[in-house]
């Protein structure tokens, strides 16, 4: 890499950084003026310290949600203004001058959106997941409050779950009632209900389910079928009963249902499994070839503004401006046909992978025919 690989690369970071800041700072004060009055309502009687902090913890995990979501936009945009800052300042012409063709120029550009790119999969892959129950709160909440449960059949077992809230911190539940389906699992219809219930995960040994402790009822002799004895195991206490379950703590959880909450493994386990709507399960399947598709795209969208940007007609500052113009007109236009491409496919008009990767062919195939009007 080159002194000037160098330079470009760091003029690249530099303005992603600034375009970051900003959509945060302005998400920030616009959603926290918005939401003021659930804030102080959190922080009563502690004081205006505890208000910012409070204030300023709850946009930091935003924040992690928002780069996932605006940072492809913010990549591509960073590079069309990094482009049209060495125009104004007269930093191509003379390494073009050089005979440097103008793609190995911004050859920089390229590597930064695949370093971005890298960053954004970290978040998404291990960050994301990890603070999940932060990202799951409304506008005050605060680690001792509860969140609403999302009623919902166990897709393995067909096993209802219900409860009147969970608290994510702890994963627990308070209230919950287990419907146990017959004839599978039981000979009669059965209903389990708990003071609480507490999600332990998978282990080597030991399947993921629910501990329920206290529960009202005993279970009754012989009431299980062979399978059930299977899945769900009285303690020897007599008090508790674990339950085991495909269902996670996230899906339980009413805002959980984000599947950008949720890492590839995670959703691949949840497309391995059976579930009663189909909806949902092409809405997994949009978004696991989104995420597939991502870095493609972003390199593509750098390569739609190359030519549009660094062009081979000598231009007036006006007529950059209408490049800049129509560059983010055809930018915002590959936006919007992905985005109502995906909606098709989520409405089951298209099929999931036609829809992700339709709108890809094209604008690659656009990238390709615009390549013959670059400057060089």
């Amino acid at each position: 890499m080159t002194t000037y690989d160098r330079y470009l690369l760091f003029r690249y970071f530099h303005v992603v950084v600034i375009f970051f800041t900003a959509g945060v700072g302005l998400f920030a004060v616009v959603d926290g003026f918005t939401n003021l009055d659930n804030f102080q309502h959190a922080t009563r009687g502690e004081g205006t310290l505890a208000l910012i902090q409070f204030m300023g913890k709850h946009y930091g995990f935003q924040s992690l949600l928002i780069v996932d979501l605006a940072g492809p936009t913010i990549m591509v945009i960073s590079a069309m203004s990094t482009l049209v800052l060495m125009l104004r300042q007269g930093e191509i012409h003379p390494v073009l001058a050089a005979g440097i063709p103008t793609y190995r120029l911004t050859f920089p550009l390229a590597m930064g959106v695949l370093l971005v790119n890298g960053m954004l999969t970290i978040n998404q892959e291990f960050v994301l997941p990890a603070v999940a129950p932060q990202l799951q709160r409304h506008h005050g909440d605060r680690d001792d409050e509860a969140q609403p449960v999302q009623p919902q059949y166990d897709p393995k077992y067909w096993i209802f779950v219900d409860g009147s809230g969970v608290y994510t911190k702890t994963r627990v539940m308070t209230d919950p009632e287990f419907e146990i389906p017959a004839p599978t699992l039981a000979n009669d219809y059965l209903t389990l209900k708990a003071e609480k219930a507490r999600f332990v995960a998978e282990t080597a040994q030991f399947p993921a389910g629910w501990l329920l402790e206290n529960v009202s009822t005993p279970i009754p002799k012989f009431a299980l079928t062979e399978a059930g004895q299977k899945v769900i195991i009285p303690h020897t206490n007599g008090k508790d009963v674990f339950v085991a379950s495909s269902l996670s703590f996230d899906r339980v959880c009413k805002k959980g249902s984000n599947i950008r909450l949720v890492g590839t493994p995670e959703l691949f386990r949840r497309l391995q499994q059976p579930t009663g709507s189909q909806i949902a399960r092409r809405s997994m399947l949009v978004h696991l070839h989104d995420r597939l598709t991502r870095p493609l795209l972003t390199m593509i969208g750098l390569y739609i503004v190359i030519p549009m940007i660094v062009r081979k007609e000598r231009m007036s500052t006006l007529q950059q401006v209408a490049n800049i113009a129509s560059c983010t007109g055809m930018l915002g236009l590959t936006y919007a046909l992905g985005l109502g491409s995906q909606t098709l496919g989520q409405a089951g008009i298209l099929s999931p992978e036609t829809a992700v990767w339709a709108p890809l062919i094209v604008w690659g195939s656009l990238s390709a025919w615009l390549s013959g009007i670059v400057r060089t």
